[in-house]
């Protein structure tokens, strides 16, 4: 199993969204795991908010499906900020969806696994 851990890049980004788009997708949403993660309260706080996605993969899972996916989440959303993407000890930002950018990302994330 694969870890993946999702976080906004700025304030914009709605988590819970992005969860849901997520979801949505024909690949990503059959095959993966998808929670979101809340955060710690803090004094005085109604709820707590929302800290991250993560998304659970079996080992066959074709990473390069989970990143084009949050691009095409953020063409949807071009004023949101971007995604930073966690897994292992490799922390990555995705905030655009040109393809070089998105083949390094893949690249990086690769690397930890």
């Amino acid at each position: 199993m694969a870890v993946y851990r999702l976080t906004a890049d700025g304030e914009q980004t709605s988590l819970p969204r992005l969860a849901e788009w997520l979801r949505g997708d024909e690949v990503v949403g059959e095959q993966a795991e998808i929670e979101l993660e809340q955060a710690p309260p803090r004094d005085g706080d109604m709820g707590s908010a929302f800290e991250a996605v993560q998304v659970v993969v079996d080992n066959g899972f074709q990473l390069a499906s989970l990143i084009v996916a949050i691009a095409a989440y953020r063409r949807t959303r071009p004023h949101d900020g971007g995604v930073v993407i966690e897994h292992g000890q490799v922390r990555v930002t995705l905030d655009t969806d040109d393809p070089e950018k998105i083949s390094r990302v893949v690249q990086a994330l690769d690397s930890a696994s």
